[in-house]
């Protein structure tokens, strides 16, 4: 898997939210299950991270704006997430469904609380 830019005008995720402006100012997590709708077309990602996870990723973002050795530096922290979610999304679908993308879910909105079973 090639590495893929993080965001910017002429950089960012393959798809329609190529190129559009990130959400900025506030935490990337949602609180909501269904994610809460922002304007360009984007959403805030309805998870939780640990404490100390969620410090390495800010420390990495800022790291590589900095790094001059970065070729291709994030433009933001949801940028940097959202490349790194289409990453983990392209690999589950290569490993378990040959290439295809999972089918639609049943319910648009996902059940909280502790996972079941």
């Amino acid at each position: 898997m090639s590495p893929k830019p993080f965001g910017g005008p002429s950089g960012g995720s393959s798809g329609s939210g190529a190129g559009r402006q990130t959400t900025g100012g506030s935490s990337i997590l949602g609180k909501l299950i269904g994610g809460q709708q922002v304007p360009g077309g984007k959403s805030k990602v309805p998870a939780y991270v640990a404490n100390d996870l969620l410090d390495r990723l800010r420390n990495t973002v800022v790291g590589m704006q900095r790094d001059p050795a970065v070729e291709i530096p994030p433009v933001s922290l949801s940028a940097f997430v959202e490349a790194a979610i289409e990453a983990a999304i392209e690999e589950a679908e290569e490993q378990y469904r040959d290439g295809r993308p999972y089918p639609p879910r049943p319910n648009a909105r996902l059940k909280t609380g502790p996972p079941v079973g």
